[in-house]
């Protein structure tokens, strides 16, 4: 974590409802008290449920020793640093079991969503951020309701804004256009490919 910069973006949501400016997650009041407890949160679940460019990584996954107790023939680590499994490379079929994949293959490459460093964060994607954390913030810094529709309202268009910027980053050729997709329709509605446990 960027302490400084995420700061900076728990007191401008912070402000936007009314709030004072905070200047530590220590800070005394109930604005710095919420921003300790579920900015981290916050943000994982937001970077979790999309494809962000900025903070998709590529890497060849460390194959294990250790032999799966399964029908698989190897066991791979993923990155300690990982949300979610965007696609995997060389395999059509494979599985994901806790913070490991099985599959037959020997090599494996990925494509994943991690955690970046908050000066990473582009200027929409910040914006719509601090106007999300201002909806999930509004009832209990001002126990107001009327706030969190207004805000979520305001996030929802700023996101699609952030994200209609992100995609145009993404050349849309071969792997990366499959994975824009939805499973079920890379799939064909089945249930082939990746499982899950």
């Amino acid at each position: 974590m960027n302490t400084t910069v995420a700061i900076s973006i728990c007191s401008n949501a912070l402000v936007l409802l009314g709030h004072d400016v905070i200047s530590s997650f220590s800070d005394d009041g109930i604005g710095a008290k919420v921003a300790n407890s579920f900015y981290e949160t916050t943000l994982l679940a937001i970077l979790g449920g999309y494809k962000w460019n900025f903070a998709t990584k590529q890497v060849k996954l460390n194959l294990l020793t250790e032999k799966p107790l399964n029908r698989w023939q190897y066991m791979f680590q993923l990155p300690t640093d990982n949300i979610r499994v965007i696609t995997v490379s060389r395999v059509s079929d494979y599985e994901i079991v806790g913070d490991k994949i099985y599959s037959d293959s020997k090599e494996l490459d990925i494509d994943y969503m991690h955690r970046p460093d908050e000066s990473f964060f582009p200027p929409l994607f910040r914006e719509a951020f601090e106007f999300h954390l201002a909806s999930k913030w509004a009832i209990p810094v001002t126990e107001n309701a009327t706030n969190a529709d207004l805000y979520y309202g305001i996030a929802e268009k700023a996101f699609r804004k952030a994200k209609n910027i992100d995609s145009k980053e993404d050349t849309m050729r071969g792997v990366s256009a499959a994975a824009a997709l939805p499973y079920a329709m890379r799939n064909g509605g089945s249930s082939g490919g990746r499982r899950w446990r």
